[in-house]
This record gives C-alpha cells, sequence and structure tokens, in this order.
C-alpha cells in the first residue's frame, strides 16, 4: 500500500528526461513511418505534375506532296505552334504556386494524424506500465495472503469462505494483470508498426509534462491557424479564386503561328508565315460558371469545418478541465488519506481481521485504478488539443 502513496508523491518528477524519451519516440516515427514516405513521394509527384500545367501544346509539323506531272509535283511543308492567349499562363503559373503551396498542408495534416496516433499509443503504454506495477505488487501480496490462510485454515483459525475470498481475488489480480501484459504487447505492436516496422517502445510509468494554453481565446486562435486541415481548406479556397480567374481567361481566343513552305518543278519556291485565331463559341461554355460554383463550394466548406474544429475544441476543452479537477480531487485523497497507516494500526491493535485489512486494501486499490483510469484520459485529452503542436 505504500508503494501506491510513494507512487502518487513521485508524479511530475524527472518529466524533462521522460519528455525527451517521447519526443525520441515521436522523432522515430517521423522517420520511419512507410505511411509518411509515401506521402512525401507522392507530394513530390504532385509537384512536377503542376508543372506540366504550364507546358505548351506540342508544336505541328504538316507535308503535303502531290503527284502530278501536269502541275510539276509541288509540295509543301508547315510548322505551327498553338498559344493560349497570354494572360492564361499568367494566371496558370499562379494556379501552380497556389497548388504547390497547398501541398505541405496535405504532408503536414498526414504528419499530424499519424504523429498524434503515435503519441496516444505512448500515453496509453504509459498508463500500461504504471497499471503493470501495482497489479505486480498486489498479486506478490495477494500470493503472500493466499499462504497466509492457508496456514491459518489448516490451525482453524480460518474458514473456507474466508479462504475462497482470497482465492477469487488472487485470480481476479492475475487476469488483470494478464490483460495488462497482452495490453502493452499490443501497443509495443502498434508503436512498432507505426515506426516503420522497427521495434521501439516506452518502458516509463512517467507521463510527459504538457504546457496547456490558459487563455482560451489564445488556443482557439493557435488552433485555427495551425491545423493542417483548416489551412488545406483555406488554401482551397485561394486555389478556387484562381480557377476562376483562370477559366475567365480561358475564354478568350487562342492563336496559332507558323512557317510555311512550299515549292514546285514549275514555279518558284515560296515561303511566309501562318498566323490564325481561334474563335471561343463552344469549348469555353459554362467553364467560368462552374468555377465561380466550384469557388463557393470552397468557401462553404471551410467555414463549417472552421466551426466543427471550434466546436471539437471548445468540447476537448470542457472534457481536459472536468479532468483535471477529477484528477487533482483524487490526488487530494489518495495523498493525504494515509490509509497505510491507518489499516495497519487498526490492525495491530485487533481491531479489524486480517481478512477486513485486505479488503480494506481493496477498496483502495479500486480507487487507485480509477485515479489512473483518470490520470490517462486527462493526458490523452491534453494531446488533442496540442494537436496542432506536432
Amino acid at each position: 500500500m505504500r508503494l501506491l502513496l510513494i507512487g502518487l508523491l513521485v508524479i511530475g518528477l524527472s518529466l524533462n528526461i521522460q519528455a525527451q524519451d517521447l519526443k525520441e519516440v515521436l522523432q522515430s516515427i517521423e522517420n520511419n513511418n512507410l505511411s509518411l514516405k509515401a506521402q512525401n513521394q507522392y507530394i513530390e509527384s504532385q509537384r512536377i505534375g503542376f508543372k506540366t500545367e504550364l507546358n505548351l501544346a506540342n508544336p505541328e509539323i504538316e507535308y503535303e506532296k502531290n503527284f502530278s506531272d501536269r502541275n510539276g509535283n509541288p509540295y509543301e511543308i508547315l510548322i505551327s505552334q498553338d498559344f493560349d492567349f497570354p494572360t492564361v499562363y499568367l494566371q496558370k503559373n499562379k494556379l501552380k504556386k497556389a497548388k504547390t503551396a497547398n501541398l505541405n498542408n496535405m504532408l503536414q495534416e498526414s504528419r499530424q494524424d499519424i504523429l498524434l496516433s503515435a503519441k496516444k499509443a505512448c500515453l496509453n503504454l504509459i498508463y500500461q506500465n504504471k497499471a503493470k506495477e501495482q497489479l505486480t505488487v498486489r498479486y506478490e501480496n495477494a500470493q503472500k495472503l493466499v499462504s497466509f490462510f492457508q496456514k491459518k485454515l489448516k490451525q482453524g483459525d480460518a474458514n473456507i469462505l474466508e479462504m475462497n475470498k482470497v482465492k477469487i481475488v488472487l485470480l481476479n489480480i492475475k487476469n488483470q494483470l494478464q490483460l495488462c501484459n497482452t495490453q502493452i504487447a499490443n501497443l509495443n505492436e502498434e508503436l512498432k508498426q507505426l515506426n516503420g516496422g522497427k521495434q521501439i517502445s516506452i518502458k516509463s510509468n512517467l507521463y510527459p509534462n504538457f504546457i496547456l494554453e490558459e487563455d482560451y481565446a489564445k488556443l482557439e486562435m493557435d488552433v485555427l491557424n495551425n491545423t493542417p486541415s483548416l489551412n488545406k481548406m483555406k488554401a482551397n479556397m485561394n486555389i478556387a479564386s484562381k480557377q476562376t480567374a483562370l477559366a475567365k481567361n480561358q475564354i478568350l481566343p487562342k492563336l496559332n503561328l507558323g512557317y510555311r513552305y512550299m515549292n514546285s518543278d514549275i514555279n518558284k519556291s515560296f515561303n511566309g508565315i501562318n498566323i490564325g485565331i481561334s474563335i471561343p463559341l463552344w469549348e469555353s461554355r459554362n467553364r467560368v460558371k462552374f468555377a465561380k460554383l466550384n469557388q463557393l463550394s470552397q468557401e462553404s466548406e471551410f467555414l463549417s469545418q472552421e466551426k466543427i474544429l471550434l466546436s471539437d475544441v471548445q468540447k476537448n476543452y470542457q472534457n481536459y478541465m472536468g479532468l483535471k479537477a477529477s484528477l487533482a480531487e483524487y490526488r487530494q485523497i489518495l495523498e493525504g488519506s494515509n490509509m497505510d497507516s491507518l489499516l495497519k494500526k487498526a490492525l495491530d491493535f485487533g481491531q479489524i481481521s486480517s481478512i477486513e485489512y485486505f479488503m480494506e486494501s481493496i477498496y483502495f486499490y479500486e480507487s487507485y485504478d480509477t485515479y489512473l483510469q483518470i490520470e490517462k484520459e486527462y493526458h490523452l485529452a491534453i494531446a488533442d488539443l496540442l494537436k496542432y503542436q506536432l
């Protein structure tokens, strides 16, 4: 029991070391995660793809020859190149820059999601490590108590009902410990998978020290400014605006510039410049209308997601504040109760029996388990609120 109280008192010590451990784990996962590597390759391919949108159309070369003795076997060569209206290339270049800039938001969004999953796995692992430490102590104490009651049963100082209670408690703790070991193995496997198949783990039972912005208005602003998914939608609005500008310019005529050469056996050769212009009657129909509707859609989606994000932040913050208050109450009671000393004094003075002492200890264990659960949820809530910092 004393180990439990000591465990509560040391919470918060050596936090810088543990925070560095978590930082190293997240850094390793960022470097080794296969999904992030694939995302980086995709981003690079998109960068190159956006550049191709600025390419000119392929030049055309035509050769025409007439087979006629009467006309002297004339032939003709035409080399031509199609061009969009000059302002189209200006708008395409602006659009390419906007799309390229938005690629970083896409990469950052994937990165934050993966690192948040890894961070939560680490926090759950710390919780399981703390639980295992306590369950190991309880299991050892339960084994000693079973041996103690077996001796008392042989001496006739205990009955079979008391013996069965102690055995059931031992079995429950044993199963809890097995489940805890399974959870630790699963979490380690999850971290391994996130780390690109390379083994990585956290052995600590101390949570890192997260600093949360106390000014809620500033916290909201930080989240809004540093959430990649929202920044991506904001960039999509900018892209849609540039697509509208591009569509307006694409309804302008296209140009064609070429060189023509003609020759025959009976006539002198001659050459000249070929200039053409397309009349935008059909190809650009409804193009601007479509671009404007798409722009309005992107703006509506951004406003919707912004409200959803702010609502999520508010719910997470309220959850955090509730857990913080509960955690403080549990710490105050558990640290100041001196339960271990009181129970031992009552046992020494014969005020309670050995089984009563053990059952009271179990009640304390259950309270401490609840405390551990609240402590875990508290740190997970902070992780959600500080996702934007990853």
